[in-house]
């Protein structure tokens, strides 16, 4: 039986609220704990992680939970992960594949007694959880960075639930961006004025991102003066100095 992928007014309504979390961050979050614990709830799951990590190195950089775990890994827990990280394309998917963009579930590739034989699994037991689901963020350099929802006992995530998380990706990477920024203090831009500037980082004359953006050239003049003056610049080069180094690494 083909499942039915709808989203309806009341689920649309919910990813909003999930997003406006974004703006909720403590002082010493890595990714919002309040956009956490909202998306749990939109998608019912045991836990949701932020992590950022350096997997060629086997060396974790940061992470944030929806809430504070009690599980205690115990001794050697580190070589495990890392081993079960680099033995399934499950985990190491995007190291494997270049693909940082597609959504993906443990199931996609191991059934369930797959998964209880492979060391994934043993990670799974030792954790206690079952089911996975992973929106990877774009990569940066050597650094991976994903969200993460957890299951222990129950059904699998579904694909009505993966539609869901596909729709949010673009605007749960935002919120990292834009989170690193307002800590950088850099003055905000909209989603749209970065769109415009990535573009003049690489090169791009007026006219060609116009095109680009399906918009009049005297729009995106506009634009870059609504920037400039944001950014206390009055040049191309000097607003891609002041917010690009940031961009990229968010």
């Amino acid at each position: 039986m083909v499942e039915q992928l709808t989203v309806t007014e009341r689920d649309l309504r919910r990813m909003f609220d999930v997003i406006d979390r974004g703006q909720q961050a403590g002082p010493d979050e890595v990714y919002p704990r309040a956009l956490l614990q909202a998306l749990r709830e939109l998608i019912p799951a045991d836990d949701a992680t932020f992590q950022v990590s350096r997997p060629v190195d086997r060396e974790f950089v940061a992470y944030e939970e929806a809430h504070e775990q009690d599980v205690d890994p115990g001794e050697g827990w580190e070589d495990l992960f890392w081993r079960s990280y680099w033995e399934h394309d499950v985990c190491s998917r995007p190291q494997r594949t270049g693909d940082d963009q597609s959504v993906w579930k443990v199931s996609d590739y191991l059934s369930a007694r797959q998964l209880a034989r492979s060391s994934a699994g043993e990670w799974f037991r030792v954790i206690g959880m079952r089911s996975e689901i992973t929106v990877p963020f774009p990569a940066t350099g050597a650094e991976d960075r994903r969200l993460m929802l957890f299951r222990g006992p129950g059904p699998d995530f579904s694909e009505r639930e993966r539609l869901l998380l596909r729709m949010l990706r673009p605007h749960l990477i935002e919120v990292h961006r834009d989170l690193g920024r307002r800590r950088a203090g850099i003055p905000d831009l909209t989603s749209r004025q970065l769109q415009l500037l990535r573009l003049v980082a690489e090169g791009h004359s007026n006219t060609q991102i116009a095109r680009r953006l399906f918009v009049a050239e005297g729009t995106v003049r506009k634009h870059l003066e609504n920037i400039y003056q944001r950014l206390g610049v009055t040049s191309r080069t000097a607003a891609v100095a002041t917010a690009f180094p940031l961009t990229r690494s968010a």
